[in-house]
């Protein structure tokens, strides 16, 4: 009894980590190649060691946070040194760097082949058969060829997602190759819309400049050109990744070092788990082989790592103990962990049936196909609020205040009212919101217009006649409880990056409100007051312009509100797919962790959002006694 007891107090702690139901935590990366791996990592350590494990999401400031805080015990595939939140770990030794997932990682400034050689087979003749080097891009030929359709005479280049570390040090480079004020630094929300603008583009053929790395699933399918950047150099890439640094020179990043990142208390805690980590190294070729089989056969980074584990033994086995390896072995033979049981009292799988690679497949036909008629169609909507952002861009700022406070009194009538709308407008500018509000202001009142348009002939309609009542109601039901992000990656990808997608996906959003309030106040319209207008003789057209839009105006006025509200609400998701303005900030915020952005950018939303609704409301309250 002593001697076991003894040797249960000095067995390695390990052994009760997974036992003592502990879930091991993984950082939920969005890029393709973290994802495969996090996925690998997860099957492993459930097969092999008996370990529940969790995926928690998130952007790579925010995922490596939480790994100093050891809220997330692994973060496969850490690309070490490039992001303060990570040094910072370091130097107080919360967290390690262990093995390499993959080596001979390659990343920069990329261009398609097809802009520099041509491509016979899609009759693509080159545009910029002499582009080699970032140095070129100065040059006004090149900021024309990629320009920017949001913003003419300027080029875009196509950064990593707000809230990569990648994201930093690419603009840090715009700065420091003197490209700051030529080239846009737009930025997608997230990896899937990135990934989706470059597929289109390329799809299409158009000129792209964009940031990327490999191993991916881009850089395996798709013929790209690197372009030569000046040598690495310790202090110059120091520099860069350094969020005080000056920017002042440029150059290639140095030879990646990617590690499974872990915190320090659980390395101590699960010497086992670390020691399969640090023999865990993909061949390149190896992980780009399966990041475009995933990508072809459209599966998910999971059954992409089960098919790994099933066809390359021979590899996965030297990471691991020859005990393990059997276990493994034996969960794959026998269906796998209680992940893969989980469902086993659930809707039989020969019963299931997936609509993805259809829609998918459907998507990229139009793409490829239609391409070049929803670019002509996005640049026409994209001159109208070029425009109106080039109008209220003119616009003086104390006049634009002035005209806020007018509304609010013809509105309210209300001198309190009146004078808070214009100190409001003016908290805005003081924060240094300004330009970023009249981007979102010039977004949201195209929606809001466009959605009043269809919004009030619609909401007519469906009041006067049963048969498009039935139809337009239940689609209705469709556009308000469908997730916005469900339909932003098709408007991406037949739009382009930018504002119009965006447009169209708040358009979406927001008119169901308008037809509803519409029909709802006719029909409320008091019948007797119809029958006498019917006794003097009016036509239909006269009872609804006289009779049932004057009385129906309340309602009217509240699907105005509501419109004008719910545009305004989407602007944090519209900034996910490249559009300008208050909500790119505030994702900026939360995806840096950068609190003050966030919340002065939040502020001014909020101040926006208060300012329209009392003006709104006002007006509102005035058709309903007036």
């Amino acid at each position: 009894m002593i001697l076991m007891f003894v040797l249960g107090w000095s067995a390695p702690a390990w052994a009760d980590y997974c036992g003592a139901g502990r879930p091991v935590v993984l950082a939920g990366v969005n890029w393709e190649s973290g994802e495969f791996i996090t996925a690998l990592t997860r099957e492993i350590l459930e097969r092999g060691f008996g370990c529940h494990t969790e995926s928690i999401p998130g952007n790579s400031v925010t995922l490596e946070q939480a790994v100093a805080n050891d809220d997330v015990q692994i973060f496969a595939e850490e690309w070490v040194s490039r992001s303060d939140v990570w040094k910072n770990a370091v130097d107080k030794g919360l967290v390690r760097g262990i093995g390499h997932p993959f080596t001979d990682a390659v990343e920069g400034w990329y261009v398609p082949l097809y802009m520099v050689k041509g491509d016979p087979a899609r009759h693509i003749r080159p545009t910029a058969p002499d582009l080699s080097s970032v140095a070129q891009l100065a040059d006004p030929k090149y900021v024309a060829l990629f320009g920017d359709p949001e913003q003419p005479g300027r080029g875009r280049f196509l950064n990593c997602p707000s809230g990569w570390t990648c994201e930093g040090v690419n603009t840090a480079k715009l700065h420091a190759y003197g490209l700051e004020n030529r080239y846009v630094d737009f930025r997608p929300g997230t990896g899937p819309a990135m990934d989706a603008a470059i597929t289109s583009a390329y799809a299409q053929g158009q000129p792209l400049l964009f940031y990327y790395w490999s191993p991916s699933a881009i850089a395996g399918k798709l013929a790209l050109v690197r372009l030569q950047e000046p040598p690495y150099t310790v202090a110059c890439y120091k520099d860069l990744t350094s969020t005080n640094g000056a920017h002042r020179q440029g150059c290639a990043a140095p030879p990646p070092n990617i590690a499974y990142g872990v915190s320090s208390k659980f390395a101590a805690a699960a010497p086992e788990i670390i020691a399969v980590l640090e023999k865990m190294t993909l061949p390149l070729a190896e992980l780009n082989a399966n990041l475009v089989a995933r990508a072809d056969a459209q599966r998910d980074a999971r059954a992409q790592a089960i098919l790994f584990l099933e066809q390359r033994p021979a590899l996965w086995k030297a990471w691991v103990s020859p005990a393990i390896a059997r276990r493994i072995e034996a969960s794959l033979a026998g269906g796998g962990p209680a992940r893969d049981q989980a469902a086993a009292g659930g809707f039989p799988q020969g019963l299931v049936v997936s609509i993805r690679r259809p829609v998918n497949d459907a998507v990229a036909a139009l793409v490829t196909s239609q391409g070049a008629a929803f670019r002509a169609a996005s640049h026409a909507i994209l001159s109208v609020v070029v425009t109106l952002d080039t109008a209220l861009g003119l616009i003086p700022w104390w006049l634009l205040i002035g005209v806020f406070a007018a509304l609010a009194w013809l509105g309210t009538r209300k001198v309190v009212l009146t004078v808070a709308v214009g100190a409001l407008m003016l908290v805005v500018g003081m924060l240094g919101l300004w330009d970023l509000m009249i981007q979102t202001l010039s977004l949201m009142l195209i929606s809001s217009a466009v959605s009043l348009l269809i919004g009030l002939p619609l909401g007519i309609w469906v009041a006067k006649a049963a048969t498009p009542r039935a139809i337009i109601l239940p689609t209705l039901d469709v556009m308000q409880t469908m997730p916005s992000f469900v339909y932003l990656i098709p408007a991406l990808m037949l739009f382009g990056l930018g504002k119009v997608p965006a447009i169209l996906a708040t358009i979406i959003y927001c008119l169901p409100p308008m037809i509803r309030l519409t029909a709802l106040g006719i029909e409320q319209v008091d019948a007797e007051i119809k029958e006498a207008a019917t006794a003097f003789g009016v036509t239909p057209l006269q009872m609804l312009l006289a009779v049932e839009l004057p009385l129906a105006r309340p309602s009217i006025m509240a699907g105005v509100n509501q419109t004008i509200m719910l545009a305004l609400s989407m602007v944090v998701v519209a900034s996910m797919i490249g559009a300008r303005g208050l909500g790119e900030q505030v994702l900026n915020g939360i995806q840096t962790l950068d609190v003050g952005k966030g919340l002065e950018a939040g502020v001014g939303i909020v101040i926006l959002a208060i300012v329209l609704d009392r003006i709104t409301q006002g007006f509102g309250a005035r058709a309903k006694h007036g």
